[in-house]
């Protein structure tokens, strides 16, 4: 069990739609829309939601770069692939 020192309550006002979100969101997760706002509330402030923005973008690097590579071995692929013909041809033209 967790211990707090002095809780403090906080208090805001959202439109209809973004909180009907949140209760379907909260709903998924099993929780109650105060439990989710403060578990994204707490999340948000320890910092796992920059060290998660960083991950993502480690990995859209990563999934730029392997394009690139598929990109490049698609091109080396249809050169062997001529290559390849080329040599069928010359094969059966001197058989």
């Amino acid at each position: 069990m967790v211990l707090y020192g002095t809780m403090r309550q906080v208090k805001f006002y959202i439109d209809d739609e973004r909180y009907e979100q949140l209760r379907r969101l909260a709903e998924e997760r099993g929780l109650t829309v105060p439990a989710l706002v403060r578990s994204l509330v707490l999340r948000a402030l320890s910092g796992e939601e920059r060290e998660l923005e960083e991950v993502v973008g480690r990995l859209e690097e990563r999934v730029a770069q392997l394009t690139r590579e598929v990109g490049r071995l698609g091109v080396e692929l249809a050169l062997l692939a001529k290559r390849v013909e080329k040599l069928e041809r010359e094969r059966r033209g001197g058989a």
